[in-house]
C-alpha cells in the first residue's frame, strides 16, 4: 500500500485513528475525532490529549501510557473524553507502541450509546428476574433465552436448565405441532396480547404433570431480532396476580421505549441522532429512486460556534444548539428528517424536493435565525444544499447516499469560505 492509499484509508475510516508521541501529544489524527468530539483537529493536536480526558480518568490513562512506554504490548482500555459542547463520550481504546519511531498507534471507538443500552438491558433483565410472575424470553425461532426464578419453580426446573431449550418442551406433546403453527403465525405479526383469553391452555412441568395456564405475550425488538416475553400465570392464582402483571407490562413497555429513545435521539437537542440520519438517508435514496422523485439534503453549521463557547461557556453553547434544533424542526414538513449530524452541525433530508424548493427552505431557515432574538449575541448559520434527480447512472444506493452527502458538504464549505451566513447549492458551485 502506497502513502496515498494509507492516507486515504486513514482519513476515511469511521473509527478514530491516531498517532501520538510518548509526551502526550497527537502527531496525526483522522477526521473521525472531529466528528465524534466536535473539537477541530487543530484543537486536538495543539494541546496535550490528557486535557480532554475526564478528570476522574486521567490517573488510569497515565498508567496505561506508562505501560506502553515500558514494553512492546498492545493495550485495551476505556476512558471518557470531553466534547466541544461540554458533554463527555465514552471511548474504547486499542493502543500499541512503535519504539523504533517513538510513537504510539491507537484506535478509539465511541461506545457511549452501547454502554447506555447495556445499562438499560441489565435493568430489563433485573425487572424480569424480580417479577413475582413466571416469565420467559423466547427468540422468534422458539428457543428459550431467559427465565426467571418463578418460571423455573413453576415448571420444576433448576435455574438455567431451560436456556436454549425449545418452548414446546413446556406444552403437552400432543399439541406440539399446533403450538408451532400458532407461534409462526404470531411471529408474522407480533403484538401485545394474551393468548389464553377465553380458553384454557395446558403447561407441562418437568415431572410430566400438566396444569392450566394463561399466557401474556409482549414482543421486544433486540439487535438479533424479535424476542417475545411470555408471562405465565397458573390460573389458580390469576386473581391475586392480575394487577401485578399489568404493572409489569407497563414497565416492560417503558424499558423498550427507553431503548428506542437512546438508540435514535440526540440527548442534548432531542432530535434525531447521526445513526437515524444515516439510516434515513439510505432509505430515502431507495424510496425516491423507486418513485422517480428528487431528493435534497441540507447541511447547516452554526457560525463561529467555538468562539461562542469560549466566550460564554458550554452551557450557553448547549442552549444555542437546542434553539437551532427547535427552529429547524419548526420549518420542515412532517416527512422531512431533521438530525444533529455532529458537534454544531445539523442536517435535513428533504424527500420529493427539487433544488428550487430546497433553496427556498434554506433561505427561510436563514431568515428565522436572523429574526430570532438571541440573548447574548447574534447567531448566524451557514447552509449547503445538494439535490439528486432520478434516475441516476449509478445503481448503488450507498454510492448515491455518499454522493449527496459529499455534495451538500461541499456546498456548506463554499458558504463558509464566502464569509459564512450564506446558503449555497452544489450545482451553483461545481463549475
Amino acid at each position: 500500500m502506497n502513502n496515498f492509499d494509507f492516507e486515504k484509508f486513514f482519513d476515511r475510516s469511521l473509527d478514530m485513528l491516531c498517532i501520538s508521541d510518548f509526551n502526550g501529544f497527537f502527531k496525526h489524527i483522522n477526521p473521525s475525532f472531529e466528528r465524534v468530539l466536535g473539537w477541530s483537529i487543530e484543537d486536538l493536536t495543539t494541546h496535550p490529549f490528557l486535557d480532554f480526558v475526564h478528570p476522574d480518568d486521567v490517573a488510569q490513562t497515565v498508567k496505561e501510557m506508562e505501560k506502553l512506554s515500558t514494553g512492546n504490548v498492545t493495550l485495551s482500555f476505556q476512558n471518557r473524553w470531553r466534547c466541544a459542547n461540554g458533554s463527555f463520550r465514552h471511548l474504547s481504546w486499542t493502543a500499541f507502541p512503535e519504539k523504533e519511531n517513538n510513537v504510539i498507534y491507537a484506535i478509539a471507538r465511541d461506545i457511549s450509546d452501547l454502554l447506555a443500552m447495556t445499562e438499560i438491558n441489565e435493568r430489563f433483565r433485573l425487572a424480569i428476574e424480580a417479577s413475582p410472575v413466571a416469565m420467559l424470553m423466547v427468540h422468534h425461532d422458539g428457543t428459550i433465552k431467559l427465565t426467571n426464578q418463578e418460571a423455573d419453580r413453576l415448571f420444576g426446573y433448576p435455574g438455567g436448565a431451560l436456556i436454549d431449550q425449545p418452548i414446546e418442551l413446556l406444552v403437552p406433546a400432543n399439541v406440539h405441532h399446533k403450538h408451532q403453527k400458532e407461534r409462526a403465525h404470531y411471529n408474522h405479526a407480533p403484538e401485545v396480547r394474551s393468548m389464553g383469553v377465553g380458553r384454557h391452555l395446558q403447561g407441562v412441568r418437568r415431572d410430566g404433570s400438566e396444569f392450566e395456564v394463561e399466557i401474556g405475550l409482549t414482543p421486544v425488538e433486540f439487535s438479533d431480532g424479535v424476542h417475545v416475553i411470555c408471562s405465565v400465570i397458573d390460573l389458580t392464582f390469576q386473581k391475586q396476580t392480575e394487577a401485578r402483571i399489568i404493572l409489569l407490562s407497563k414497565n416492560l413497555q417503558t424499558a423498550n421505549a427507553e431503548l428506542l429513545q437512546i438508540a435514535s435521539t440526540d440527548q442534548l437537542t432531542g432530535i434525531n441522532n447521526r445513526r437515524v440520519f444515516d439510516e434515513q438517508l439510505d432509505f430515502q435514496v431507495r424510496l425516491m429512486k423507486r418513485m422517480n422523485k428528487p431528493l435534497s439534503l441540507l447541511m447547516i453549521d452554526i457560525d463561529h460556534f467555538k468562539q461562542y463557547n469560549d466566550q460564554f461557556g458550554h452551557p450557553a453553547g448547549d442552549e444555542i444548539l437546542k434553539t437551532v434544533a427547535d427552529l429547524l424542526t419548526r420549518k420542515v414538513r412532517s416527512n422531512d428528517v431533521v438530525a444533529r449530524y455532529g458537534g454544531e452541525e445539523f442536517a435535513i433530508i428533504l424527500p420529493d424536493t427539487d433544488q428550487k424548493n430546497a433553496m427556498q427552505l434554506s433561505r427561510r431557515i436563514q431568515a428565522s435565525v436572523h429574526e430570532k432574538q438571541w440573548e447574548k449575541m447574534e447567531v448566524t448559520v451557514s447552509l449547503g444544499a445538494a439535490t439528486l434527480m432520478f434516475p441516476l447512472e449509478s445503481s448503488q444506493n450507498e454510492t448515491q447516499s455518499a454522493l449527496l452527502l459529499s455534495e451538500a458538504d461541499q456546498a456548506l464549505y463554499h458558504s463558509k469560505i464566502k464569509g459564512r451566513d450564506q446558503t449555497s447549492h452544489f450545482s451553483e458551485i461545481k463549475k
